[in-house]
């Protein structure tokens, strides 16, 4: 996982705004990205660069979704 978005689940007070669910939605996604980087090794270069490049478009498009909610809700809820 991108440290940007890695970081979003550790920001201070965290658990006031998160349930379970979603620490363990996290982790699971964590565990399961690495073991996808681990079996991405064996391929050929080219499909590693794909699987690569979808991770990390992925989450930029998590990073930048969760600023829009943020700007969102700060608009919507003040």
């Amino acid at each position: 996982m991108n440290k940007t978005v890695r970081d979003l689940y550790n920001v201070p007070n965290i658990n006031e705004y998160q349930d379970l669910n979603l620490l363990e939605l996290s982790e699971c996604c964590a565990s399961l990205e690495s073991q996808v980087l681990v079996i991405a090794r064996s391929l050929p270069l080219k499909e590693r660069q794909i699987i690569e490049a979808y991770i990390s478009t992925r989450d930029d498009l998590e990073f930048e979704t969760v600023k829009t909610a943020l700007r969102w809700g700060k608009r919507h809820y003040k």
